[in-house]
């Protein structure tokens, strides 16, 4: 057969051309079968069948409807796909040999990326049609694609589907994918790369009548993986910590609404509701005040979101300070609540650059306003500053420290006459 018959433009056809071309390779020849397959790109259409091609260098065949497997007649599976390459016993080992041939013939033909990327979708939405072999080998090749920068977690979203989750399938799948990806990464580069994903909750891999933290926690408890279990935990954590920042801004924002200018009443009924709200958030989730000042900051901040002037910025933030701070000193009544405030307060002035300019007047108005105490603020600028815009930042509290640091000294000279 010529290898050029590929003109007749069907996806056997091209299967079959690629199959012709290497028969005579043997498998752990990879560098013959990647000059090969880098030279047949001359020849045949690898763009137009592009998700034929990674179907065949999966499964070594053609996933026809209803997700079975079809080989060619004549010469059966492509020897070199990744369910042959990949054993049992060792199915990381086969993986990433698969995957350097995957990641050479791409450098050559870069389009297959985009192509294979988004077969393996269509890969991945039949898992619960292979065998459970070739799903450990699936995982493993997938999850070195990943780990290598190649492929991103967002085909896994793929998983979450009722069909591939109610018997558990896909969490078999994802656990053993897991489990390759820790191998070469971190836990923090896993969290990262699954929120680049929009992969917001590990739980939706499981059974729908298994999605709660304590199925979570026995699941992983029994794969020795207790770091997804702590990801996990990290993650509800900062889901309850967003859901808390909005239920005040809806406090906020609901009172604002109802409130006239000037309406001062209003303002402290606002301050009582947010002070229950935070009382009582730190009760149901055991919540140190440190942990929670800060999340009150963020949403009486959030008004000034809307400035889209830097005069607007500067009254908007202002305003917020003086009509909530009441709620700000309640909540630091003790130096680490003060400390962990005013670091936070740095790193909302340093990311935002409509505030940094501000920051010492910031500074200087929660003094006023009895939230930060004159140690507190000294403390910071000598051992407390965080690094990121330190200089631009003590520059500008420079004076107020002075200020407080000379009462201070003048306090221990009364302190030391009376004596």
């Amino acid at each position: 057969r010529d290898a050029k018959a590929q003109a007749k433009y069907e996806p056997e056809d091209f299967i079959e051309n690629v199959l012709q071309l290497t028969k005579d390779i043997e498998p752990s020849d990879y560098s013959k079968i990647s000059n090969v397959l880098d030279t047949a790109g001359n020849t045949l259409d690898y763009r137009r069948y592009g998700d034929t091609f990674f179907e065949l260098l999966v499964t070594g065949g053609l996933i026809a409807p209803g997700g079975i497997i079809e080989y060619d007649e004549e010469y059966g599976r492509l020897p070199f796909c990744l369910f042959e390459l990949a054993t049992v016993d060792d199915p990381l080992t086969g993986a990433k040999s698969w995957t350097n041939l995957i990641i050479k013939l791409t450098r050559r033909y870069k389009y297959l990326e985009r192509i294979f990327s988004k077969t393996s979708e269509h890969v991945l939405e039949n898992v619960h049609r292979y065998s459970e072999d070739d799903n450990r080998k699936l995982a493993a090749g997938v999850g070195v694609l990943i780990s290598s920068g190649f492929l991103t977690m967002e085909p896994l979203r793929i998983l979450q589907k009722e069909h591939l989750t109610k018997d558990g399938v896909a969490l078999r799948f994802f656990t053993d994918l897991l489990r390759v990806y820790l191998k070469d990464s971190s836990v923090d580069q896993l969290r990262r790369a699954l929120a680049r994903a929009r992969i917001d909750h590990l739980i939706d891999f499981f059974p729908p009548n298994k999605r709660d933290d304590d199925c979570f926690a026995r699941h992983f408890e029994a794969e020795d993986m207790p770091e997804l279990i702590e990801l996990h935990a990290a993650a509800r954590a900062t889901a309850e910590r967003g859901h808390f920042v909005y239920d005040l801004i809806d406090i906020i924002s609901d009172k604002a609404a109802r409130a006239g200018e000037g309406d001062e009443d209003a303002y402290k009924s606002t301050n009582v509701s947010l002070a229950k709200a935070a009382k009582t958030a730190m009760r149901a989730n055991k919540w140190e005040e440190p942990q929670v000042v800060v999340l009150v900051w963020d949403a009486i901040m959030h008004a000034t979101e809307s400035a889209l002037k830097p005069e607007q910025m500067e009254q908007l933030a202002f305003l917020q300070i003086k009509r909530h701070s009441p709620v700000l000193e309640l909540l630091t009544s003790e130096p680490k609540s003060e400390l962990a405030l005013l670091k936070h307060v740095q790193a909302h002035a340093y990311k935002d650059p409509r505030l940094t300019k501000y920051f010492g007047r910031i500074v200087y108005e929660l003094y006023s306003a009895d939230v930060l105490s004159d140690s507190a603020i000294i403390f910071w600028a000598s051992k407390g500053a965080a690094p990121e815009g330190k200089a631009e930042f003590l520059k500008q509290t420079q004076s107020l420290v002075r200020k407080l640091e000379t009462m201070a000294s003048d306090d221990e000279d009364d302190s030391d006459d009376e004596e």
